[in-house]
């Protein structure tokens, strides 16, 4: 986006080729159409996306602070879901840091806790959905186990779920 792009300095981009996309903007890269998304985010007017092919489509939500009807309405119907599942609220009330980052992390302009992502795929329509990566796990204020026991229950039967590393990433995942 052009906030985004923006609050970079100039020298970050030399000898890039860049473009600015609208937040609402939808275009076709090839075989892909990408369709962008304004999200609520503490950085300068942060986008997500769902893309979409003839064969399905995948929706990505990391670095949010918060859902919207939007962004349901967007991740509505998807095949496969990235999304950020961050911090266990309790976790992140006990730790060490900060109270000023807690806030940060926990407010509307912050990041997803496991609960809040729940939330949003129990919204979200799930018929077609095949697959949910949960990423963006904290390394201190969550545990892959705590995103596995709120997720269960309201992943439908029918979807898998894996759960990425910040060392590891995921293997690959096939949607059809």
């Amino acid at each position: 986006s052009h906030g985004t792009a923006s609050a970079m300095p100039a020298e970050f981009w030399s000898g890039v080729r860049v473009i600015e996309v609208d937040s609402h903007a939808r275009f076709s890269l090839g075989a892909l159409t990408l369709c962008c998304f304004p999200v609520p985010h503490d950085a300068r007017e942060p986008v997500q996306l769902v893309v979409e092919s003839k064969n399905g489509r995948i929706g990505v939500l990391t670095d949010v602070g918060r859902s919207t009807p939007h962004i349901e309405s967007m991740l509505s119907g998807v095949d496969a879901l990235f999304i950020e599942a961050n911090h266990d609220e309790e976790m992140l009330r006990a730790s060490g840091y900060p109270e000023p980052l807690k806030q940060r992390i926990a407010g509307p302009y912050g990041h997803l806790s496991n609960a809040a992502s729940a939330a949003i795929l129990a919204a979200i329509d799930q018929s077609r959905l095949q697959h949910v990566v949960a990423a963006h796990l904290s390394q201190h204020n969550n545990r892959p186990e705590l995103v596995q026991e709120v997720f269960g229950p309201v992943i439908q039967a029918k979807a898998q779920m894996t759960i990425a590393s910040q060392e590891e990433g995921f293997d690959w995942v096939v949607v059809s």
